[in-house]
């Protein structure tokens, strides 16, 4: 971690939100002749990209992260707040993607709760400040532990991912007990009343009757609820992984407003593998392990990756290849921990608190982090304008 006087009127390019050499150099307040220099000095992040029109360019999260002040508690992750934008707690909040997404896009997170220990303590190594260990399956507990909330002003936000599972191709079709978990998400909507929520899921979680039931007891709750399947690698992130976005607001015209903003905010191009790691990871292919082998195993970093799963298996030796592998599996290599974290968007130097198993599950369970900055960017900007018209 570096400390540094950075420019706060200097930001990344509008469109893609990289900095490039001019534009870095302008928010150290040095020549562009420093910045190479400073590179030279491993004075800088490594690039994200070495070739995008002609130059390197870093991810404004990498900037933000490599200078980050000291919280204290060894966090990497620094955020300008925006104190006009309701505050935020992360339910089911795992590692905490969702939640850097969120204070990445100007939100004060608050804090996050999950049931899993390891998941915890990585959220309260990296965000800045602490997550909870909570049982979210028990409503009377997580109302009890968000009822010291209340009564300082308007309730916060309320983000999370329910578990998929029984919603997911990855598992079982059939509706089980973690399917109810968006029910009691639901619940502790319908209890507290935030300014908004976002619940996020698989794709397919949309066609469950949980699903439905716990949309409908929002909306009885006086929210105005839609839902979106949005694509990641048009969000942003160099991953083809689809998540159904579900968000209500008390304002028919915000929730309008939001949905309006990410249809014309999506990129019109996939993002590649290459696109965010440039010629870091020295290799054009590599190999991902597949469900069965009907399915192809190697893939080029001139695509998106596949959706990263909680698993990262090494080549088998019976691996009998496929017609639709890129190159012989012979040629290439799977990726590494710390590379499917960054294809997840978390940033390098992120701080995993687990052993190597949990932390590949941590990073496949995830919210990619530039997608929850997407969708917080799109509420932002509807609440901005909705403050706005009031005036």
């Amino acid at each position: 971690m570096t400390s540094r006087t950075l420019d706060p009127t200097v930001k990344p390019d509008e469109a893609t939100d990289l900095y490039d050499v001019k534009r870095l150099a302008a928010l150290l307040n040095v020549k562009q002749a420093t910045v190479r220099s400073m590179r030279a000095r491993a004075q800088l992040p490594e690039p994200t990209s070495t070739d995008i029109n002609g130059g390197a360019v870093w991810a404004r999260e990498i900037v933000d992260s490599f200078f980050a002040q000291d919280t204290g508690n060894g966090s990497v992750v620094s955020a300008i707040v925006n104190p006009e934008l309701p505050k935020v707690i992360d339910l089911f909040s795992g590692c905490g993607g969702m939640s850097l997404g969120f204070q990445l896009a100007g939100f004060d997170v608050l804090e996050g709760f999950d049931n899993w220990k390891c998941a915890v303590d990585t959220y309260s190594k990296n965000l800045g400040h602490d997550a909870t260990l909570l049982d979210l399956g028990d409503v009377d507990a997580t109302i009890r532990a968000l009822e010291r909330y209340e009564g300082d002003g308007e309730f916060p936000a309320i983000i999370g991912g329910p578990p998929c599972q029984d919603f997911s191709s990855a598992g079982t079709r059939v509706e089980g007990a973690r399917a109810d978990l968006t029910e009691k998400f639901a619940a502790v909507i319908e209890r507290f009343q935030p300014p908004f929520f976002v619940m996020e899921n698989v794709a397919r979680a949309e066609h469950a009757a949980a699903f439905k039931r716990a949309v409908a007891v929002m909306e009885a709750a006086g929210y105005t609820v839609n839902k979106v399947v949005l694509d990641a690698s048009l969000c942003g992130v160099p991953q083809k992984r689809k998540r159904l976005i579900t968000i209500g607001t008390k304002e028919p015209a915000t929730t309008a407003a939001i949905f309006e903003w990410f249809t014309e905010n999506k990129s019109e191009k996939p993002m590649t593998v290459r696109d965010w790691f440039g010629k870091r990871l020295g290799t054009s292919t590599y190999y991902r392990h597949p469900r069965s082998y009907a399915r192809r195993g190697v893939f080029s970093i001139d695509e998106p990756s596949p959706t990263v799963r909680g698993v990262n298996r090494p080549i088998p030796a019976g691996y009998p290849g496929h017609p639709g592998d890129v190159a012989p599996v012979s040629q290439t290599r799977p990726l590494t921990t710390a590379e499917r974290a960054e294809i997840q968007t978390f940033p390098r130097g992120y701080k995993w608190v687990a052993s190597r198993t949990d932390t590949e599950q941590m990073i496949g369970n995830a919210v990619p982090v530039r997608l929850a900055k997407f969708v917080a960017e799109g509420i932002a900007d509807a609440i901005s304008g909705n403050d706005a018209r009031d005036e």
